[in-house]
């Protein structure tokens, strides 16, 4: 299990999280280039992309010797950079949860020009990642997309859902859940929702069987809410 935090955030995001799953699961958070403890991007390179992102991700894991296939969730950017690990990597990826995650669409849209795409001192390449990104379909792995509820103060709400919706397309093995009670970051306000689903996740991927079809009988008590397509 791999978990890839938001823009500008290290693995620290996830520190209650991990603990939790790691329970059952052997767990590792990942802090990219110029967070935490990791370096800084290579200066003589041109500004990183998710693409990038998703490479280095596959390098430190193969150097802390942590083999494949990997079930993984990606929140916020963190989830643009899982998009791109299933598009450059897509036979070591078992299985994935989206946690309100970002998509290129955002990267164009006037509501979101206040917001600075960089981090670790770099700013993000978003034309090369939206070209990474092109044509994303993973098939039937199975996915399940967290999207927030609340939307306080978020900018263009509309657009947001939008593109949870489509992010709820990509594969044939889907689940949509939104997060009733739960803002941006899905595991600090509603962490026993992402802990089922990465569950479901891990055991679709463990048993070879599809996702259970959303009941809203089993999420609801955990503030989650089935949507439909």
């Amino acid at each position: 299990m791999v978990l890839v935090p938001g823009l500008g955030t290290d693995g620290s995001a996830f520190l209650e999280l991990q603990d939790e799953l790691a329970e059952t699961n052997r767990v590792c958070s990942y802090s990219r280039a110029g967070l935490g403890g990791s370096p800084s991007w290579p200066e003589h390179l041109d500004d990183p992309s998710a693409g990038d992102a998703a490479d280095q991700l596959l390098a430190t894991l193969d150097a802390r010797e942590e083999p494949g296939p990997y079930v993984m969730l990606g929140w916020s950017y963190g989830g643009v950079v899982a998009q791109a690990f299933a598009v450059r990597h897509g036979d070591l990826l078992a299985g994935l949860v989206l946690e309100d995650a970002a998509t290129p669409e955002l990267f164009d849209s006037p509501e979101w020009d206040f917001f600075a795409w960089a981090e670790g001192g770099r700013d993000i390449d978003t034309a090369r990642t939206t070209d990474e990104l092109n044509g994303l379909d993973l098939g039937d792995l199975p996915l399940i997309v967290l999207t927030q509820g609340t939307m306080e103060d978020w900018p263009d709400p509309e657009l947001w859902l939008q593109t949870q919706d489509r992010l709820a397309t990509l594969s044939d093995d889907v689940l949509h859940v939104i997060a009733t009670e739960a803002g941006h970051a899905v595991h600090w306000d509603a962490e026993a929702l992402v802990v089922r689903a990465v569950d479901d996740v891990v055991d679709a991927v463990r048993s070879n069987e599809p996702l259970p079809e959303c009941d809203n009988h089993r999420w609801r008590p955990l503030t989650g809410e089935c949507r439909l397509p």
